[in-house]
């Protein structure tokens, strides 16, 4: 039995990880869309010539990776990508490829440069008043949290995460996401160090600036000042670190 779905596999390796690759391929061409049910399992089967095992497993994959959801009485569906579980996916590779290895802060901030500069460029020239208005209110949040280390971080990653969404390029989001984790670390580590967090929110003031006049240039500038002023505090941060853990020995 043949679909436009299902395909009978030659029986080699990784069956499982051949049928999620074709129903990805089926995504990626339109014939499988967004909140479309997927046969029964038991059909799927026979369509790819495998198990209700294979099918299972392929399931999961696909699941795993934000394009397939299973809902309890109803069936599975095709979802649309999730940014989220996809910046999660490469955190989580990033951590993997460190081990045991503590995270190179500098490495981070060698991609920062990379990709937050164009960020800002981006995201003045495309800023919309929804987007500038999103900015404030992360800075006037960040502002208002200064004093609790926590929710200050998670403000002032948020403020990045806006600025990503300015540039109306879902990519970035992508991207910077996936360094998420590891700056809320760095922005931690910020805590220790005097005057750090007037200057973040300098460098934020200054990039709002920016954006409101939809200057490319002048945001890109203010981000780099603001990145090269972040990886100054970042070694401060961990030789007071450093510092705090020979004096507990």
């Amino acid at each position: 039995m043949t679909s436009p779905l299902g395909e009978v596999l030659k029986r080699e390796v990784k069956l499982a990880d051949r049928v999620a690759q074709h129903m990805t391929e089926r995504l990626l061409d339109g014939t499988l869309l967004r909140g479309e049910r997927l046969p029964p399992e038991r059909l799927l089967a026979e369509q790819y010539g495998v198990s209700r095992t294979v099918i299972r497993e392929a399931v999961r994959v696909l699941a795993s990776k934000g394009l397939m959801e299973t809902r309890n009485g109803s069936g599975t569906y095709v979802r649309s990508p999730n940014v989220g579980a996809v910046a999660e996916s490469m955190a989580l590779l990033f951590r993997l490829h460190q081990g045991n290895t503590p995270v190179d802060y500098e490495l981070v901030h060698e991609v920062r440069r990379v990709l937050e500069v164009e960020i800002a460029a981006l995201g003045a020239r495309r800023a919309t008043a929804e987007d500038i208005a999103a900015l404030e209110t992360a800075l006037e949040l960040q502002r208002a949290a200064r004093l609790d280390r926590d929710t200050y971080t998670a403000y002032d990653v948020d403020f990045h995460a806006a600025l990503a969404t300015a540039t109306h390029n879902p990519l970035f989001s992508v991207l910077l996401n996936s360094v998420s984790d590891v700056m809320r670390e760095v922005r931690t580590l910020g805590f220790l160090v005097p005057g750090a967090i007037d200057n973040g929110l300098m460098h934020h003031e200054r990039l709002i600036a920016a954006v409101k006049m939809q200057d490319g240039t002048a945001a890109k500038k203010a981000m780099q000042e603001h990145l090269r002023d972040s990886q100054r505090i970042l070694r401060e941060g961990l030789q007071l670190e450093a510092e705090a853990a020979q004096d507990r020995r």
